[in-house]
């Protein structure tokens, strides 16, 4: 994968060191086990701050995936820094975290741009911004083998 979107707020929004940031989030999880299961889930609302202030909310969020398949995660997040028109879909190959890469789903990407006037494939709103990147750690924690659609706006 030659476009990769490296980790801009590793370090500060939640731990670098891949080992430190699996413990971190073991902990997370298994202290915010969800108090009721469901067959289906189709949509989470995560809290996108570090950790520290908001991992054991989001946590209880992603304990609702553990143990069911998904090929494909959209994450949603507002633009802090950039301002730009329209909804921007990352224009490369993979998000990387401390946990390793993920995988753009550009074929979903694709049909997204091609049947609206408002969503653009882009790097805008993806440089820095922390309320994606936030989420991906979890996800690579409680799911495999999937991809993702990272949107900002």
């Amino acid at each position: 994968m030659e476009n990769v979107r490296s980790p801009q707020v590793a370090g500060y929004f939640y731990p670098a060191d891949p080992n430190q940031l699996k413990s971190e989030l073991r902990v997370l999880l298994d202290i915010s086990k969800p108090v009721k299961q469901y067959d289906k889930i189709f949509g989470l609302v995560s809290p996108h701050a570090g950790y520290v202030y908001s991992g054991k909310t989001a946590a209880h969020a992603y304990n609702l995936l553990r143990g069911k398949k998904y090929k494909r995660v959209v994450v949603i997040s507002p633009s802090h820094s950039e301002y730009f028109p329209g909804v921007s879909v990352y224009d490369g190959d993979a998000y990387a975290t401390p946990l390793g890469v993920i995988e753009i789903d550009k074929e979903f990407a694709d049909k997204l741009v091609e049947n609206s006037k408002n969503i653009f494939k882009g790097i805008e709103g993806h440089r820095k911004e922390h309320a994606l990147e936030v989420q991906l750690p979890f996800l690579q924690m409680v799911l495999d083998d999937f991809k993702i659609v990272p949107i900002v706006m």
